[in-house]
């Protein structure tokens, strides 16, 4: 995002120059464009607060900017630090506190830009607040700035514009981030186990095949009697690691880079997405947290004053899941041909048949938005029993994994010892 100098005309012939972010020169045009300005020149400004500003056609891969710490001491920090979930809800909640108690917008803006922790966060709502005094919506201000204000708190600002009650639409937006914020940690805490313990078994089998199998190898070899199959297995796999460790580790890197490089292509992530729905704990989890987020979504967007067809096209883009985009487009495309919402709903597997009779009661009783509401607590509840299911699944799963693979390996190696304890015998 780069900041650049005006000079155009409004409506009345007169001459305005100012200041405008945007993401290129064309954007920056468009912008004025819909503040009813007639652009003559739009000039890059370099970023004076960082001296490495932005400029046509370059984008930083590590861009640098320069903030201020709590006692007042400068520092550098390379790469543009994004606020957290959690600094967007305090600033929401602030802005809407503001406005409530009848703070002028743009001086909310102007103070609450000074005091974010985020010193490149503060930076762009001070450049959203000149684009507000130069003419611009609020919506507009914000929709230059997308990594940080997604198209669903554009469009519940957009409303609340619209409507003339923006304070009470932003404390909705608050509760709503809060509710993606906790979803989103109760995934991680799900994630977060087994994928400790999947490093510590790969660790514990390559110790083992590294340094424990050579040394019972060694003492083998000697007896020059044959081995049994499994134990010449483990040993001709423990030498094969010996032996080329470092082209099973460039390998496995290379793969993991090509694997990543392929789920995020459009395809590959359509491909992806679909295989962990299908998956025997993880699927059942994320389709019902695809359904807690599309209620919530729908619920915030249509109590906020945003049409049915835009609230689904944001629910579609914000689903994250390839697969559930794709059913949640198919949707839209039946509402806008006229049928009811809980028709399409109802023709997956993605929502339940409860859900959709509470949908179809809900469009009869003229209470959609509050139905909605009731199955995203519902399904509040019914994710955190998930969660604590699926771990409680895992980790008996994982450990039994670790024991027949640490198990097999050491019969193998102790197979040799048996079979002379039975001729001795």
């Amino acid at each position: 995002m780069a900041e650049f100098n005006y000079k155009a005309k409004d409506s009345a012939g007169k001459i305005r120059k100012g200041k405008i972010s945007a993401a290129n020169k064309q954007q920056a045009r468009k912008q004025l464009g819909r503040m009813r300005l007639k652009p003559i020149l739009v000039k890059v400004e370099k970023d004076k607060q960082s001296n490495m500003g932005e400029e046509e056609g370059i984008t930083w891969i590590i861009k640098p900017y320069l903030y201020k710490d709590e006692k007042g001491v400068q520092i550098a920090i390379l790469g543009d630090e994004k606020p957290t979930a959690k600094d967007l809800i305090v600033f929401t909640k602030q802005f809407a506190t503001m406005l409530n108690s009848g703070v002028p917008l743009i001086q909310s803006l102007t103070i609450l830009a000074a005091q974010q922790r985020v010193s490149s966060f503060g930076r762009k709502l001070g450049r959203a607040c000149k684009n507000v005094e130069n003419g611009a919506t609020l919506s507009e201000a914000f929709e230059a700035f997308p990594d940080i204000f997604d198209s669903l708190f554009i469009s519940m600002v957009r409303a609340g514009e619209a409507s003339g009650n923006l304070d009470n639409i932003l404390m909705k937006l608050v509760t709503y981030i809060e509710k993606a914020a906790k979803i989103k940690a109760q995934i991680k805490s799900a994630m977060m186990y087994p994928v400790i313990v999947l490093v510590v078994a790969i660790v514990v089998v390559s110790a083992l095949l590294l340094f424990v199998v050579p040394t019972f190898a060694e003492q083998y070899s000697g007896g020059g009697k044959e081995l049994p199959g499994l134990t010449q297995i483990v040993i001709d796999i423990s030498e094969g690691m010996q032996t080329y460790w470092m082209h099973i580790g460039a390998g496995g890197f290379v793969l993991l880079a090509l694997f990543k490089k392929y789920i995020k292509t459009d395809k590959g992530r359509f491909w992806w997405d679909g295989r962990l729905l299908k998956m025997p704990a993880i699927g059942q989890l994320l389709k019902k947290i695809a359904v807690g987020r599309f209620c919530s979504t729908m619920a915030t967007m249509m109590q906020s004053g945003v049409n049915l067809l835009d609230a689904l096209t944001i629910c579609a883009a914000s689903s994250g899941n390839k697969q559930i985009e794709k059913f949640v487009i198919g949707v839209r495309s039946s509402v806008e041909q006229g049928e009811k919402i809980s028709d399409p709903l109802g023709r997956g597997d993605l929502f339940p048949e409860m859900i959709v009779s509470m949908v179809s009661v809900g469009e009869a009783t003229g209470a959609l938005d509050e139905m909605l509401n009731k199955v995203s607590e519902f399904y509040e509840d019914e994710v955190d029993l998930a969660v604590k299911g699926m771990l409680s699944l895992i980790e008996p799963v994982m450990i039994v994994g670790i024991g027949v693979v640490v198990g097999f390996i050491m019969i193998a190696m102790y197979l040799p010892i048996f079979d002379m304890g039975n001729f001795a015998g």
